[in-house]
């Protein structure tokens, strides 16, 4: 017998905790705020500075590419994503998310090619509440990924307990949200959008504040 499995691939990876932490101290000190761009229901959401995303770029690199060469291989029918062949990506905004009790993300999707969230603090608030819950839907603070439209027998949603140090990785166009949490805490995020600037989409690459990101002279870029 055989089987097909269509779709949008979700990769998830463990991050150093050195890294992570570091990308915290940098989170701390942002101060333009981002939230008038995004969805969510938070009052605190800070892009990251140029310099920062290059710092990014060149010590997170190595955890995207395993993705991308994943959904480009063809032999692997589980996981192919059907698109043209791509070498080059850039990584098009950073921004970091402090979300308290009370706040959420509405069922919202994202602007590029592919997009991740790299979780930096959950407290343990959030792991009981999510224990605690009730409910048929995604736990406190949970993040909800849906894909087409509601089936019976068909599952169309899968819901991700953050943990910290996590990344996942997913198509832009992927509606996902998270619920509120109800405790006095502060549930941290990173998340950020990826251009494909080689392949697909690179003859109609869009202008960012008048042009690609760049440092020092060089895009915040990286190679497959």
């Amino acid at each position: 017998m055989k089987f097909i499995h269509f779709g949008p691939v979700i990769g998830g990876v463990r991050i150093s905790p050195v890294l992570c932490k570091e990308l915290l101290k940098r989170g701390r000190q942002t101060t333009i705020s981002h939230t008038q761009h995004l969805a969510g229901h938070l009052d605190k959401e800070n892009l990251y500075t140029d310099k920062d995303k290059h710092w990014f770029v060149e010590n997170f690199k190595q955890y995207f590419i395993p993705y991308f060469r994943k959904i480009q291989d063809q032999h692997d029918p589980l996981f192919y994503y059907a698109i043209h062949p791509f070498k080059k990506c850039m990584i098009q905004n950073l921004w970091i998310n402090f979300m308290k009790g009370g706040e959420y993300n509405p069922p919202h999707t994202h602007t590029g090619s592919y997009s991740f969230v790299l979780f930096l603090q959950v407290p343990e608030e959030i792991k009981k509440e999510s224990a605690n819950f009730k409910g048929i839907g995604p736990g406190p603070g949970h993040i909800r990924f849906q894909y087409g439209e509601e089936q019976p027998e068909i599952m169309t949603k899968h819901s991700i307990l953050p943990v910290v140090n996590e990344l996942w990785i997913f198509p832009a166009s992927l509606h996902h949200s998270v619920p509120p949490f109800k405790s006095d805490v502060e549930r941290i995020s990173v998340s950020g959008n990826i251009l494909l600037t080689e392949g697909v989409g690179v003859k109609n690459t869009p202008t960012y504040e008048g042009g690609e990101l760049s440092f020092t002279g060089d895009k915040a870029e990286f190679n497959i």
